[in-house]
Order: C-alpha cells, then structure tokens, then sequence
C-alpha cells in the first residue's frame, strides 16, 4: 500500500488548526484537556519548542494534498532508558477511521526508533476513546496494563490503558 501520508516538523502554517483541535470541545475530553488554549498561551508554547529537548511535534499532512491532518508527538523523551511517549490528535473529522492514526503512530514510532535511537515507546489511551486504541494496537502497540479510575471525567472516574510498543 503506498504511503498516504507524512509527517513534517511542526510549524507555523499548522498552529491556526493545531490551535482549533486543542480547543474542540469532543477533542479537549478524549485528549483530557480541561481548559481551552488562548492565542497567548499557543504562541508562547509554541515558541519554547526549539529549546526542548524532551519532545517531538510533527504534522500530520496528506501526501495527494499536503492537507494537515493532525498532529503526533513525542513526549518526555527519555535518552538515558530509551523511551518516550507518543501522542497524537486527527482533528480532521474527514480524515477519521480511514487508518491514517495508526499510519502515523507507525511512521513516528520507526522515527523514535530508527533516528533517535529508543527502545520503547508507549501511550495512555482512556477508555472513552475506544478508535486510539484500535489505532496504536493496528500499530503494533500492545496492551500492557489498565489504569482503574485513573481519570475524572465529568461525572465519573474511567480507565486508562498502557500500551507500547517494543524496538525488536
């Protein structure tokens, strides 16, 4: 199957949309944000990005139309044990349940593997989001634990599952 996307360094041209899914509200409750973004705070977190070290950020673009799609990151980048979280966000509601998630998630986990030399690379997916752990488990991901009431979420407590992904 070809390639039908890629992943690009976050930049500017993405941070309108990046912005537009932190502040969706179906997003903010699958991704537990509690609190929209200002233009303020986007800016600034933007702006600390090529001073970190710990992290990632990559857009996700349509290879046919080089459409930004989403966003997928590494997170707390361990160097000294070799791992890291993955995170990712398909804002495109067109471009959902169509295995482009999982395409992502595979494409960064051979980046953390490949360029950045990791061991491990894992996730915490809540069990309100049942379409992320499909898309880390078609990617090789593999369940690991469940987290019991790990998240307060409006009105009761869900689970959080564990999963990862090994550099074999």
């Amino acid at each position: 199957m070809p390639d039908r996307l890629e992943l690009v360094p976050l930049d500017r041209p993405h941070l309108a949309r990046t912005r537009e899914w932190a502040n969706d509200p179906e997003l903010m409750r699958l991704m537990d944000r509690k609190q929209p973004v200002s233009p303020v705070e986007h800016e600034a977190w933007f702006a600390s990005l090529p001073r970190r070290a710990d992290c990632a950020y990559f857009a996700i673009e349509t290879v046919d139309g080089r459409a930004h799609i989403g966003n997928v990151w590494l997170w707390d980048i361990d160097r000294r044990h070799r791992k890291a979280e993955l995170r990712i966000v398909v804002g495109d509601r067109g471009a959902r349940g169509k295995g482009m998630g999982a395409e992502a998630i595979d494409r960064l986990c051979r980046y953390a593997f490949e360029k950045l030399d990791l061991h491990r690379v894992y996730a915490y997916v809540l069990d309100i989001n049942p379409s992320a752990r499909k898309a880390f488990e078609r990617a090789g991901f593999s369940l690991e634990g469940t987290l019991r009431d790990d998240r307060w979420a409006v009105d009761r407590f869900i689970d959080s599952y564990l999963l990862a992904r090994v550099n074999t």
